[in-house]
């Protein structure tokens, strides 16, 4: 169905606890910084390759080639690192939000408690001018073939402030509740390719 937030990327697989279903988004910043840096660093073991043959073939000695570009390729990765170390350490928030709802999934008319949490990290401070925002957005979504491109056309039908709220520079938890309704005449989920509805009128 939805999003709460409107920087809510893909959420992993609803979760049965006694507080209520918990939903939690797939985000982990370390896996995408190690990435960013192996990539970076297969970048430039390339250039570097290619520079010590050029090399090679202009000096006809190896091992300036190689020394050359061992040093090189040492200096460009290092800095790199760096960075994303202190990226890593410049953090915010420890762990995802873990979003719980009282019932899932929602249904038309139906109405629900939510429940938004997430811890900071150890150590870590919120500027004066944190805000916290949270959408209701209903999305209609269809993916469709134009030949063997997949395409996918999506459409809000229900967009609903939920909280706006400043958040205070000595906070260590961000979170909130709020109970929600979900109209009784907004169109159901459709699941086009088993030709079922996943969420209907009570």
């Amino acid at each position: 169905m939805n999003s709460l937030t409107r920087t809510l990327r893909k959420l992993k697989v609803s979760e049965n606890t006694p507080e209520g279903f918990k939903m939690i988004v797939e985000d982990n910043q370390e896996l995408f910084l190690i990435g960013y840096f192996i990539m970076n660093c297969f970048s430039y073991a390339i250039v570097f390759y290619f520079l010590g043959w050029l090399i090679y073939y202009l000096s006809n000695n190896l091992n300036i080639a190689f020394a050359i570009c061992g040093v090189g390729f040492i200096l460009s990765c290092l800095p790199l690192a760096v960075w994303c170390l202190r990226l890593y350490n410049r953090r915010k928030f420890e762990n995802s939000g873990e979003l719980l709802l009282s019932e899932y999934p929602l249904k038309l008319g139906g109405s629900y408690k939510i429940h938004y949490r997430r811890p900071l990290r150890s150590g870590a401070t919120l500027n004066q001018n944190t805000c916290l925002k949270a959408v209701l957005r209903c999305s209609e979504v269809a993916t469709y073939y134009i030949g063997t491109d997949q395409e996918t056309a999506r459409q809000i039908i229900l967009e609903k402030p939920l909280i706006n709220q400043r958040i205070l520079p000595d906070t260590q938890e961000i979170e909130f509740k709020k109970s929600i309704e979900i109209p009784n005449n907004s169109p159901p989920s459709l699941q086009k390719d088993h030709n079922c509805i996943l969420k209907k009128k009570k």
